[in-house]
């Protein structure tokens, strides 16, 4: 196999077999706590802030900034919608559970995204990638932050509106 197709192809073999292993854990409702939401959004704020810092976008850039913010946005806003959070009966701690189609979903967008990144190229010999490629990144990253900050809002959102635990009221 030619090292091309290896660079493609086992990525994504491998992000696969992670989906894969998460899919037997999506009946297992997971311990949620609200408090923590924020620091994804902050990580990955920190890391696009970075990159548009030190690598400026063109105004061309700026416009697909704004794209794959909105897109990103509607994107996290609907996996957010997708997830169940209900409270514990024993315990009265929130508990979430993600949707098979929020999976699905996830799946859909970093399969997209290799793709996007295979048919505009790598980098040529010098590093340099191709415009076409930089602007996607610009649009990838703005999408994947507006997609983590509207998701986690939406998380945030839902856990005020599942009931308390009825021992709060005893």
């Amino acid at each position: 196999m030619d090292p091309k197709t290896l660079q493609t192809v086992l990525p994504i073999a491998v992000v696969l077999i992670v989906f894969a292993l998460r899919f037997r854990n999506l009946s297992k409702p997971r311990p949620f706590n609200a408090g923590r939401l924020w620091l994804a959004p902050a990580i990955v704020a920190l890391a696009v802030g970075f990159f548009l810092w030190n690598f400026p976008p063109s105004p061309t850039g700026w416009l697909v900034i704004l794209f794959g913010a909105v897109i990103g946005g509607i994107a996290g806003i609907k996996r957010g919608q997708w997830m169940h959070l209900e409270r514990d009966p024993a315990t009265g701690k929130l508990l979430i559970r993600q949707s098979p189609a929020a999976l699905i979903f996830l799946v859909a967008i970093v399969l997209s995204r290799r793709a996007l990144s295979y048919e505009l190229g790598g980098a040529d010999s010098s590093g340099h990638l191709p415009p076409a490629a930089l602007l996607a990144t610009d649009g990838l990253m703005a999408f994947a932050l507006a997609m983590v900050v509207a998701m986690r809002w939406t998380l945030w959102q839902q856990s005020k509106m599942v009931p308390p635990h009825p021992e709060v009221f005893s």
